[in-house]
Order: C-alpha cells, then sequence, then structure tokens
C-alpha cells in the first residue's frame, strides 16, 4: 500500500424494533457486498440526542435493537 493512502474504518448502525427486522434489512440492502460486516453484538439500546439545548430521548425511550456494521475503505 502507498504512503500517502490509508485505510480507515467507516461503520453503520441499523435501528429497528427486532434483531430480525435489523438483520433483514442489513440483507436487503445487499451491505455485505459493499465489505460491511458485524462489528460487535446486536442488542437492545436507549438512544438520547444530545444538543446544545440538553438532550432529547429518541423513539420515545423505548429500547430499539441496535446493529452496528463495520467495512475499511482506502482514504488517500
Amino acid at each position: 500500500m502507498s504512503p500517502s493512502i490509508s485505510e480507515r474504518e467507516e461503520y453503520l448502525t441499523i435501528i429497528a424494533p427486532t434483531a430480525v427486522e435489523a438483520m433483514a434489512q442489513f440483507k436487503s440492502r445487499n451491505l455485505a457486498s459493499q465489505g460491511y460486516a458485524i462489528a460487535g453484538k446486536i442488542g437492545r439500546h436507549q438512544f438520547s440526542l444530545v444538543g446544545g439545548q440538553g438532550s432529547t430521548e429518541l423513539f420515545s425511550g423505548d429500547g430499539m435493537i441496535a446493529a452496528t456494521f463495520s467495512r475499511k475503505v482506502l482514504a488517500s
């Protein structure tokens, strides 16, 4: 690999009500052929959006399933 070109990791997280739906979305978007692979455990998360005015609970504070995928891409 050239010294001016390096790899960086890129992430994509799918949020869905169930793990089955998250994985169905992974398959329907054909993410494996784009180089994505599961980055860790799939699990239930609560989400907050934080900004200058404080934070907001997303999805009415209900837990949603998050599945994060990653791939390596060339960066110059």
